[in-house]
């Protein structure tokens, strides 16, 4: 986060907002708890489990629509579709991906 959702006032690292005074402290915990999932989704990437990675990715983007996160499940629907022909009809295709329909693909 940098900066509270509420007054737009740069975030300092506290839970609370200098300016306004809300309570950052569940939106930090929903970031943490995203940034764990994409933690666990690398080492599965690591350790060759594609689809095990695109499903962490996904839990991570519902929680903090990161363009970071999206750009690391294309890269592991990719991977997936290059697994074997069983995976390849549900991998990407050329044409999407990038619109809103790019969660849809590689379930």
């Amino acid at each position: 986060m940098e900066r509270c959702p509420n007054c737009r006032a740069r975030w300092e690292g506290g839970e609370i907002c200098r300016r306004c005074g809300m309570d950052l402290g569940p939106l930090l915990a929903v970031e943490q708890a995203a940034d764990a999932l994409v933690a666990r989704a690398v080492a599965c990437l690591a350790g060759g489990e594609a689809r095990q990675a695109v499903e962490l990715l996904s839990k991570a983007w519902g929680l903090k629509a990161d363009p970071g996160v999206r750009h690391l499940r294309g890269f592991a629907c990719a991977w997936c579709a290059e697994s074997g022909p069983a995976d390849a009809e549900s991998g990407p295709s050329p044409t999407r991906g990038a619109g809103p329909g790019f969660f849809e693909f590689c379930e």
